[in-house]
């Protein structure tokens, strides 16, 4: 089971975290091979992750630098980005980076894994292309619903949160999703708040399968599925590491205490001033008022697509 990562060496603690919980939670009849794509890990950081390796879970470092530039290259594309294009967008490019997978999960870096990941490999994703879960933010704010409805172009309790999606690669592969998107890029530049998210969200709207909350609970998700998660998304500004009252932080401990870098984490907790909350507030107001901006110019994704029905495939 193919599972992939993207990080740079700031990542490296959380994402320690994560393979940690991922393997702990790992059952033995199943075979894991995590694929970390990174951008300049020291081969220090490196040497740790590979460390974190298990008799059923495999540990790979791959160089997004090598990986892109091989589909930069590759002849067979008709419609060319440049390599930042790549690198934001990257999720967007796996199914052509790694042909020989038709499936594959991909995660961020700032999650826990509370169960064996088998049941969600397994979710059979039929025709569509990806499988993922309501975004909490966009449901719960009013300003980030209407952006979702008024620039991306999809009702706020369909916007999926891009952290934690299965992949049908065949299906991306078939339908050329990665060309489409950069024709659309190309053509339009639409302003975004989240790129490659609200792009798979325009693209894929119709052929997403909606998974329970519990496959990723997010910093504002409450009830059942938080309580009881088979897999935990920090996602936003809110990080346990940052904030002692932070969502679910009890999950990221539980597994942070069991590891050497835990000292490291209680430091950044107590290190994270006033002022770099301050500093996380001011982010969160630009992202909304961004939100309103990108709302008002022209062309937006829904626009595109009731005028030509060309975004979503």
């Amino acid at each position: 089971m193919p599972i992939f990562f993207a990080i740079n060496d700031a990542y490296v603690p959380c994402l320690t975290v994560a393979l940690h919980s991922l393997t702990e939670h790992a059952a033995p009849a199943n075979q894991y091979k995590i694929i970390v794509l990174h951008q300049g890990l020291t081969p220090a950081n490196q040497a740790k992750l590979q460390a974190l390796s298990t008799a059923n879970v495999a540990v790979t470092l791959m160089a997004m630098d090598e990986q892109l530039e091989k589909q930069i290259n590759d002849q067979s594309n008709s419609l060319r980005g440049d390599y930042f294009t790549y690198t934001i967008y990257f999720r967007l490019f796996i199914a052509d980076m790694f042909p020989q997978y038709d499936k594959a999960l991909y995660l961020d870096a700032d999650i826990v894994v509370e169960t064996d990941l088998g049941d969600l490999f397994a979710e059979d994703l039929g025709d569509n292309f990806f499988a993922g879960v309501a975004d909490s933010y966009m449901n719960s704010d009013d300003v980030m619903g209407t952006y979702a409805e008024e620039a991306v172009g999809v009702p706020r309790e369909d916007y999926v949160n891009s952290g934690m999606l299965l992949l049908n690669l065949t299906a991306l592969r078939r339908e050329q999703f990665s060309q489409h998107f950069l024709s659309l890029l190309n053509q339009y530049h639409f302003a975004s708040l989240a790129p490659d998210q609200d792009y798979i969200n325009a693209m894929g709207h119709g052929r997403i399968h909606y998974l329970p909350t519990a496959w990723n609970v997010q910093v504002r998700n409450t009830g059942d599925a938080a309580a009881t998660p088979h897999l935990v998304h920090y996602n936003l500004f809110r990080k346990p590491w940052h904030y002692s009252d932070a969502p679910h932080a009890d999950f990221f401990w539980q597994e942070a205490q069991r590891l050497p870098i835990y000292p490291d984490f209680q430091k950044s907790l107590q290190a994270y001033t006033a002022t770099d909350r301050q500093t996380d507030l001011d982010k969160l107001a630009h992202m909304q008022q961004l939100g309103r901006d990108i709302c008002a110019k022209h062309p937006t994704f829904k626009e595109i697509q009731a005028q030509t029905g060309s975004v979503a495939l």
